[in-house]
């Protein structure tokens, strides 16, 4: 049995998935419970950078033919013929969770199987988020910046004492909101 990684969310849509088709069985809900039973769940910091996740762009291919390239997606895109491949389809949930060179063997129904292999991962989403994968600070802690939060008014006023939140004109009368 293939063990896969998946993120947080990836594991919650699937179990998501299969709350909602486990009545109908079938072979996409026997895989569903395969993934979820033999899924090592990362956080997305944490996930290694050759597992396909959801919005991976992915090189496959199925029984050792020619090569796919899709976007794994969470569910079926229209205007996206040819670009994605849906989790809510067995090939396309094969590959969620699967490291770059493994290969996993799925059942299509009528007593037939197929072998889906990971060939590369050209995008994860989560390898490309920005400070996720450095794990050097880039400057001495002594150098950081870091942002600081400006407190700035007009007249401050002590702590405990409420500020006034409109104008008011000198005869009482509120003039409404201010134009700037």
């Amino acid at each position: 049995m293939t063990k896969c990684q998946l993120t947080t969310k990836d594991f919650a849509i699937l179990q998501t998935m299969l709350d909602r088709l486990a009545w109908s069985g079938g072979p996409l809900v026997a895989l569903l419970r395969r993934k979820l039973a033999t899924a090592q769940v990362v956080f997305s910091n944490d996930v290694d950078a050759d597992i396909v996740t959801l919005n991976s762009r992915v090189v496959y291919s199925v029984d050792g033919g020619a090569a796919h390239t899709r976007i794994v997606a969470q569910g079926p895109v229209g205007d996206m013929v040819g670009l994605t491949i849906p989790i809510t389809v067995p090939r396309g949930l094969a590959l969620l969770g699967l490291r770059k060179g493994e290969q996993i063997v799925v059942d299509c129904g009528k007593e037939t199987t197929e072998t889906i292999r990971v060939d590369d991962i050209l995008y994860q989403p989560e390898a490309e988020r920005p400070g996720i994968a450095a794990t050097e600070p880039s400057q001495p802690s002594a150098e950081r910046r870091f942002p600081v939060l400006v407190f700035s008014a007009d007249r401050p006023e002590p702590l405990g004492v409420r500020a006034k939140i409109r104008h008011t004109s000198g005869n009482g009368d509120d003039p409404g909101p201010s134009a700037a």
